[in-house]
């Protein structure tokens, strides 16, 4: 018998080995839309929950901060300053410098007699005692020498010949006002008043001095 040529036909599409597998659901054959996976196929997680889980999270977090800040912009607790206590204000008062000389320093001194000072460089001095207290008064009141008038002592002597020496105004110019207050006994206390005036030192006053009788 004789061996025909094999004929080979094509096949159409789809058929053959083109042809659809027909193992599965019937939707894979059919195409139906509404094609559900079959049990037993594993299905990659979508990666959406993923990214959502860490910005949810951030989220939350934000909220927290924003609460936080909220709630310490409160109206803070009221300050309490307290009121410096005030300064008390000091007034000067004219120092006189006190010297104790003996009685051997002072006989030279004791010995010059009063000086009257020139017309222009003429100033008026008070020296009284208070009859309470005993106290010895020289007061600066002026005059025209005042300008040039550039110092004024006192030296008050004890019974048994030392002085003690007061400066008026510490050393300084003297001002109409300023005066030296010493301190004298009951009976009369002798006074010597030095000025020094235009860079001279004269000698104006030496008196035995006592209290006002009233």
């Amino acid at each position: 018998m004789p061996v025909l040529p094999e004929v080979r036909r094509a096949l159409p599409h789809g058929t053959g080995r083109n042809r659809p597998c027909r193992y599965g659901s019937p939707a894979a054959v059919t195409g139906n839309p509404e094609r559900k996976p079959e049990i037993g196929i594993p299905i990659k997680p979508s990666g959406m929950k993923t990214v959502l889980l860490p910005i949810a999270a951030l989220g939350i977090l934000f909220f927290v901060l924003v609460a936080g800040c909220t709630s310490g912009t409160g109206t803070a607790p009221a300050t309490t300053i307290a009121t410096p206590a005030p300064v008390p204000v000091v007034t000067s008062v004219p120092i006189t410098k006190v010297v104790t000389v003996a009685a051997t320093a002072t006989q030279a001194a004791a010995s010059q007699s009063i000086e009257h000072l020139p017309s222009a460089q003429d100033i008026n001095l008070a020296l009284t005692k208070d009859r309470p207290t005993s106290e010895i008064h020289l007061l600066f009141q002026g005059g025209p020498g005042e300008k040039v008038t550039q110092k004024i002592t006192m030296w008050v002597y004890a019974a048994d010949g030392t002085y003690t020496e007061y400066v008026m105004s510490s050393g300084s110019k003297p001002i109409p006002g300023d005066e030296i207050v010493a301190p004298g006994t009951r009976e009369g206390d002798r006074c010597v008043v030095f000025v020094k005036s235009a860079g001279t030192t004269y000698r104006v006053m030496d008196e035995q001095v006592f209290a006002a009788r009233i």
